[in-house]
């Protein structure tokens, strides 16, 4: 089904599961570093749960009393794991991506990312997909271990704030449930989420849901 995207001052989107879809790689990753740390994958309900947190978050559930040195390990460890699976394919941006990315730079609008991702991800991903073809660096938010994370509202306002627009004038593009509910925390005007292949909708109201970016008319 075809969504036309309704005007709006400024377009602000998630990264993974959303510009790049690379929810199986990001889960093989956690799967194989949670089967290292406590003996087992991560069940069905602890991914979703998990999905759109930060690394440090994701092991702290898994270690409890995890110290400083011991997140940070296993969370460059989960990193690593995921860049070489994703890289023993060819990476590209999600299905009508660049199509919808070109037209709104071609027509001046206001974009920004607003990322969980660790910032050692982001520093990769910019190259791999020239991201700055479209976003500003300064506009590329991510790696933020100084405001709370998804499902708070903090780094979809602090996204609105940098490009100067209110949240009521702002289009979302999620994937996640705790990504969603950020943007409806900081007060986005719209709120689309991608659902890609065999991703369930979710019971929230006011937002929208298509297949992918294919799905918006340019």
């Amino acid at each position: 089904m075809s969504y036309r995207l309704p005007n709006a001052e400024a377009y602000v989107f998630d990264f993974n599961g959303t510009l790049f879809w690379d929810e199986s790689q990001n889960r093989e990753a956690w799967d194989e570093t949670a089967f290292r740390i406590r003996g087992s994958y991560l069940s069905d309900e602890e991914f979703s749960s998990l999905n759109g947190r930060t690394d440090e978050e994701t092991v702290r559930y898994l270690i409890p009393d995890a110290d400083s040195r011991t997140i940070f390990f296993w969370s460059m460890e989960k990193e690593r794991l995921y860049k070489d699976i994703c890289m023993s394919g060819s990476p590209e941006l999600s299905p009508g991506s660049i199509p919808l990315l070109e037209k709104l730079k071609h027509e001046g609008r206001k974009m920004a990312i607003a990322s969980s991702a660790p910032k050692c991800n982001m520093d990769w991903y910019i190259p791999c997909f020239g991201l700055d073809r479209y976003f500003s660096r300064d506009l590329i938010i991510a790696g933020r271990t100084d405001i709370k994370s998804k499902p708070d509202g903090a780094i979809y306002r602090l996204a609105f704030s940098s490009l100067g627009t209110a949240g009521s004038d702002s289009i979302v593009f999620e994937d996640s449930r705790s990504g969603v509910l950020s943007a409806l925390d900081a007060g986005a005007g719209t709120i689309v989420r991608i659902i890609g292949e065999g991703i369930s909708t979710i019971d929230i109201n006011g937002i929208v849901e298509i297949g992918s970016f294919s799905s918006i008319l340019l």
